[in-house]
């Protein structure tokens, strides 16, 4: 059974995510107009790094009141876009985004749809960011893959607020604050997911086959 909510916070999170989603297809298309160029090695590296999130995808913990933690679902996107940079990890999360919402649709409004499908995943561009700036594989890698889960958890975390302003309150739990609702239902699953990433792409890091760089040779 689900409670009705009064927080008036929905019309703030409306607004905070039309500008997120503006910001972001500004900056793909400032991006992409630098003609990036889709060789056939980056969509074969791509297509398969998808495939294989998506697949691990159905490898999952899901939880008794909402989310699920994965098995390394995201460490193949992760990786590619880490290598290929924002333009080819904002394609790759775009798409990872849609095939999420194909596999287990869940939507209230189109907003929402975005924050929990196409925003939140295309944040895993921001997994090669730190790889210019810090020479240090791990450190790098492992800082872009915390940042890509922060903002992957603040998406969630504002699609959150809509839906438990609407109503959407599992009964027994404390339904008088949408916001601290939120932040402790997404914490739950979002956070465990980025640690079991990890504790693979950290590791990984320091091999070989990693620094050398495999997917740009």
């Amino acid at each position: 059974m689900l409670h009705l909510l009064a927080v008036d916070t929905t019309d703030v999170v409306v607004s905070v995510s039309v500008v997120a989603i503006v910001v972001i297809f500004l900056l793909t298309f400032a991006i992409g107009s630098k003609k990036a160029v889709f060789s056939t090695k980056k969509i074969t590296a791509i297509a398969l790094a998808i495939a294989l999130t998506t697949t691990l995808s159905f490898l999952k913990f899901s939880l008794p009141f909402g989310g699920s933690i994965t098995v390394f679902s995201l460490v193949p996107v992760i990786i590619v876009s880490y290598y290929y940079g924002i333009y080819y990890g904002l394609f790759t999360g775009f798409i990872t985004g849609l095939l999420q919402f194909i596999t287990s649709p869940y939507i209230l409004t189109p907003l929402t749809f975005m924050l929990d499908y196409i925003l939140p995943f295309s944040a895993i561009c921001f997994a090669g960011i730190y790889r210019k700036a810090i020479k240090n594989a791990t450190l790098s890698v492992s800082l872009g893959t915390v940042t890509f889960y922060l903002v992957r958890y603040l998406m969630h975390f504002l699609s959150g607020i809509i839906y438990f302003n609407a109503g959407w309150i599992t009964e027994g739990f404390p339904a008088s604050n949408a916001v601290i609702y939120s932040l402790c239902y997404n914490a739950v699953y979002v956070f465990p997911d980025m640690l079991i990433a990890l504790l693979f792409i950290i590791p990984f890091s320091t091999r070989k086959v990693f620094k050398e760089n495999l997917l740009l040779s």
